[in-house]
């Protein structure tokens, strides 16, 4: 994806050159300093903290500084160069992204496996009167490629929690789909899929959980996160869940004994008032449920954001979005036409290899034909 990336730019030049000479240098004189740290951890000098925190670390606090101020000089450069004459910055780097090529081998069977399972889902949705929307890296996909990010291989979808509970029981009477609950020990959180009944289908939707507020001020927001610390304190001491510790992305028999602690979790939210029913909220709130990794920054939304949702084009089919996605997206990601970091460390959530190959291939070439 690098290299395709690349191809996209314009020629090298010496300027470029030098500045890539530079970033080399200041990694290697990184490299040195890390050295000598090891050497001083290893006993040589006997004031190893006092020398760490007062020479040490202001100097690689000072590199990462440099190497921060390079790559924002050369992504200026790299944009001027790209751009043509009558384009602005924002327009050169709009189509930059939608110029990158699609996914190809298992990716794209998956992609657009994943990408049938959501029209199926917005029908479904649609015809029961049940609201979601894209999220997360969905959404950027829409807005910026009008379909999947070239080396994404999940979906991610919001809906409030009253309406998953109405999907929830509507799914249990259609064969054709399953809803799926693991318990991810690592991070706590419940991870909540909708998939196809077909175990050879490898596609998924993520459904992340949102709660009506009474209030968007951010100290409820806070008041929240104080308590889904003290759900995880509370799991972490829990005797019971001793299996959890062996089994940490749990779906069996034991499932109640950790959803108490959501369950309790959320009984504790309704009492203090930080969420409440649809008829008096004015906001949206981030659940519980989810997972709280330091990205999600904000955790409240007015209602007016979200609602009304809109139509919104991705790979050829019309699914929803917030009403004011920047919103949502800024808030987490801030600018999305910025290079990402994560094209070619993305994690994968299925093994693509296998899929230009064997039962979920054959499965996922029937499910597009």
């Amino acid at each position: 994806m690098l290299n395709k990336i690349k191809q996209l730019l314009p020629a090298s030049s010496r300027s470029l050159h030098a500045m890539h000479d530079d970033i080399n240098r200041l990694h290697e004189e990184l490299e040195r300093i890390y050295h000598r740290i090891e050497v001083a951890d290893n006993g040589i000098n006997m004031n190893i903290n006092y020398k760490f925190d007062n020479m040490a670390i202001p100097i690689i606090e000072s590199i990462a500084q440099n190497l921060d101020a390079h790559d924002e000089h050369m992504k200026m450069f790299a944009w001027e160069e790209y751009k043509r004459p009558e384009e602005t910055i924002q327009e050169a780097k709009e189509r930059f992204f939608k110029e990158l090529p699609k996914a190809t081998g298992g990716l794209r069977l998956l992609q657009l496996g994943c990408g049938k399972l959501l029209g199926e889902f917005d029908t479904l949705c649609k015809e029961n009167d049940i609201n979601y929307w894209i999220n997360f890296g969905t959404l950027i996909g829409a807005i910026r490629h009008q379909g999947f990010i070239p080396w994404d291989d999940d979906t991610d979808l919001g809906i409030m929690r009253d309406d998953l509970e109405k999907l929830c029981d509507i799914v249990e009477d259609d064969n054709r789909y399953k809803i799926s609950i693991v318990y991810d020990r690592f991070v706590h959180c419940r991870q909540v899929r909708f998939l196809y009944n077909d175990e050879n289908i490898p596609c998924f939707l993520d459904l992340f959980i949102y709660d009506w507020a009474p209030s968007t001020d951010n100290k409820f927001a806070e008041e929240q996160r104080k308590l889904r610390v003290q759900m995880v304190e509370e799991m972490e001491s829990d005797r019971a869940l001793t299996f959890w510790h062996d089994e940490p992305y749990y779906s069996g028999e034991n499932n109640s004994l950790i959803q108490k602690h959501y369950d309790r979790c959320l009984e504790k939210s309704k009492a203090a008032g930080i969420i409440c029913d649809k008829e008096h909220a004015k906001g949206i709130m981030w659940a519980i449920d989810n997972l709280d990794d330091g990205k999600q920054k904000q955790w409240v939304y007015p209602i007016a954001d979200l609602f009304p949702t809109k139509a919104i084009a991705f790979e050829g089919t019309q699914l929803e979005e917030p009403n004011n996605p920047d919103l949502f997206l800024w808030s987490r990601y801030g600018d999305i036409y910025e290079l990402p970091n994560d094209i070619n460390s993305h994690f994968q959530h299925v093994n693509h290899n296998e899929l230009e190959s064997g039962s979920s291939n054959l499965a996922m070439k029937r499910l597009l034909d």
